[in-house]
């Protein structure tokens, strides 16, 4: 079974849990010679382990980066200062999956309290940590500290994850979690000044910045919920809302039975339009994204072409304490078998097993909602679609790559001497499709997001958008058989 990736919501869940726990560490500083070391390790690992290394970046790139991230090292360095090298590997790598995680802040970190929301090149503040500043939402800026923020933002991009050179999945990230990221790179500090315009008038306002503290863990959990699995109807269009593909959640909602439903109804109500949402649904597990496809392509598929690793072992398991490394180094004959050297399939069939269509399979006009947080596992699936039948997206690009993806396996190496955490993925997955990779995700027919003024009404323009094209496109077909 693929281990479910779940929504980005989930993703920062555990990320706080490792930054707002570990607060008893004094800002130690590291040598140049271990910094050095740790890089060696890291470079050794990602090397020995990591499939998908260099998917998006040659072995010259990634070997360059290497050496002239050694030449910036100062002697010597605390881990924020380590941290501001080493995080830009995230956007070399190119791997949604393989993460440089932040470093330990401790009580006393101070950020920026505010997320952001971005609306084609320009910047707002979407929420605030702060009711004292609840009347600045949806206000856009200009500057931070006199800097400008489109300035700041691309800098603070550089350091997020992304699948290939897609920037709608890191710039989705990095507006949630602008306020940490600003922060971390240009410092932490009791204020802010912030250049806004508002009412179109051009000021400046000063924002006290916020201590690591329970209202702040209990803000960014709540700052995006997770839409529940639902099917509905509305004036003779389907919508069905698929928020995950994670098969433990999905089975709490039993999923399988709400699909039979949904697609019976669809038949006996002879619905000709189906949208369906995907929009934030930050992948999971091949069997619910089969199941789904099942029921929207009229033939027998097969949705992986292969899934495979790079090696049957990791060699430096003292950076890997508590993980289970034991079982894999000395068990992993029973999921993987060697082919060739660099090349071990993995001997589980989920994903490349002969999947069939379902009795009620829908073959009318299909319409995909889709963005950024739309990640992993949607990545395959609205790739998967798109190469198997017709169908209009509408959104963003999808944030996942729509070739492959390495992912599912994962361990997280600690470097024994900056104890930087670095995550890194196995199992490379490469789907059975006949395009190949481009490095984005499947891209909208329309293009199209709420504009800040739609984010602080709740409205939702890209499924009303999606109401009016089918409704003309009904209007059209009656009058041409007129």
């Amino acid at each position: 079974m693929k281990p479910t990736k779940t929504i980005y919501l989930l993703q920062i869940i555990t990320l706080l849990s490792f930054l707002f726990l570990q607060t008893g560490f004094a800002q130690e500083k590291t040598s140049k010679l271990d910094l050095e070391k740790d890089l060696t390790i890291l470079k050794r690992n990602l090397e020995d382990i990591h499939g998908g290394l260099y998917t998006y970046s040659s072995k010259q790139e990634i070997d360059d980066w290497f050496a002239k991230t050694r030449l910036k090292l100062k002697d010597s360095m605390d881990r924020f200062e380590f941290y501001k090298h080493i995080a830009p590997l995230n956007s070399i790598i190119k791997n949604g999956h393989t993460n440089i995680s932040y470093p330990r802040l401790g009580k006393k970190f101070k950020l920026l309290p505010i997320q952001l929301y971005k609306y084609k090149d320009s910047f707002y503040i979407s929420k605030s940590f702060s009711v004292l500043h609840k009347h600045l939402e949806g206000v856009q800026i200009l500057e931070i500290d006199d800097v400008a923020i489109n300035q700041i933002f691309n800098t603070l991009l550089k350091t997020h994850k992304r699948d290939g050179n897609n920037l709608t999945f890191p710039s989705e990230n990095l507006s949630s979690l602008f306020g940490l990221d600003y922060a971390l790179i240009y410092g932490s500090k009791n204020d802010y000044t912030l250049t806004v315009i508002k009412e179109n008038k051009t000021f400046k306002i000063t924002l006290e910045s916020s201590l690591i503290n329970d209202h702040v863990r209990k803000f960014y959990r709540n700052s995006d919920k997770l839409k529940a699995l639902n099917f509905k109807i509305n004036d003779s269009i389907g919508v069905l809302t698929f928020p995950t593909f994670s098969t433990n959640e999905l089975k709490k909602e039993n999923y399988k039975s709400l699909l039979e439903d949904s697609f019976q109804k669809i038949k006996s109500q002879n619905i000709k339009h189906l949208i369906i949402d995907v929009r934030n649904n930050g992948g999971g597990d091949p069997v619910p994204t089969q199941e789904l496809i099942s029921y929207l392509i009229d033939k027998e598929f097969v949705m992986y072409k292969d899934v495979y690793t790079i090696t049957n072992k990791i060699a430096d398991k003292k950076y890997y304490e508590k993980q289970g490394l034991f079982w894999l180094n000395m068990f992993s004959w029973l999921k993987v078998k060697k082919v060739e050297d660099n090349y071990y399939r993995i001997r589980n069939k989920e994903g490349m097993d002969v999947f069939s269509p379902k009795e009620n399979n829908f073959k009318g006009k299909l319409y995909i909602l889709a963005n950024g947080n739309s990640f992993s596992a949607t990545g395959e699936f609205t790739s998967f679609i798109k190469n198997n039948r017709d169908v209009l997206f509408i959104g963003e690009e999808v944030g996942g790559n729509a070739f492959q993806n390495t992912s599912g396996v994962d361990y997280t190496i600690t470097l024994p001497n900056s104890k930087q955490r670095v995550k890194l993925p196995l199992v490379v997955w490469e789907m059975n499709i006949s395009s190949g990779n481009n490095s984005h995700g499947i891209k909208p027919d329309y293009w199209i997001k709420n504009t800040i003024e739609d984010e602080m009404r709740g409205n939702d323009s890209v499924l009303n958008f999606t109401y009016s094209l089918i409704k003309k496109l009904i209007t059209n077909n009656v009058s041409q058989k007129k």
